[in-house]
């Protein structure tokens, strides 16, 4: 076995190691189908992420066993016997001081910004001023630790703020 399948099988155990009764826990069958705990379903809702957007994130990362970050959420995964996964979500150190999460209208700002919108596009679905998207995107960068469209947008896909658009 090569060292880095080691070493993700050794963070993943640490991980199970760590849990406790009240953990966020999401399974996966070998379907693709799944299932929440409650305090998973609590989590999410908390953290206003959309399921759909989310789950499909979890599904990618689960093909390859990665552990991967959501926004704020750190997500561990483990495989289990006949290719099912058993998911930990936690949150990250940026999560628990809210300084660097983005906004749900952040979010939306940076997906758009992805899918190529202008800002005056932008101002014009999310129904706000250009002035109030420049606002979000000084927001973005700061948080994100960029100064432009393209490496916000990047930034934005490697932390799991969204999935990239479908064509």
């Amino acid at each position: 076995m090569d060292r880095a399948v080691t070493a993700r099988i050794k963070s993943s155990l640490k991980a199970v190691e760590k849990l406790h009764d009240d953990a966020p826990v999401i399974f996966i069958n070998e379907k693709g189908s799944y299932w929440l705990n409650a305090h998973a379903r609590k989590f999410i809702a908390r953290k206003s992420i959309p399921l759909g957007d989310f789950m499909e994130w979890i599904k990618i990362g689960a093909s390859h066993l990665q552990n991967l970050t959501y926004g704020d959420v750190m997500i561990n995964m483990m495989h289990l016997p006949d290719n099912n996964v058993m998911v930990y979500l936690r949150e990250t150190e940026a999560g628990k001081d809210g300084k660097t999460a983005l906004t749900f209208r952040e979010r939306e700002v940076l997906r758009l910004v992805v899918k190529g919108c202008s800002n005056k596009a932008i101002a014009e679905t999310m129904r706000i001023s250009p002035q109030t998207v420049n606002a979000h995107l000084d927001h973005i960068y700061r948080k994100l630790g960029c100064s432009n469209r393209v490496a916000a947008g990047f930034m934005g896909l490697k932390k799991g703020l969204f999935l990239p658009p479908h064509h």
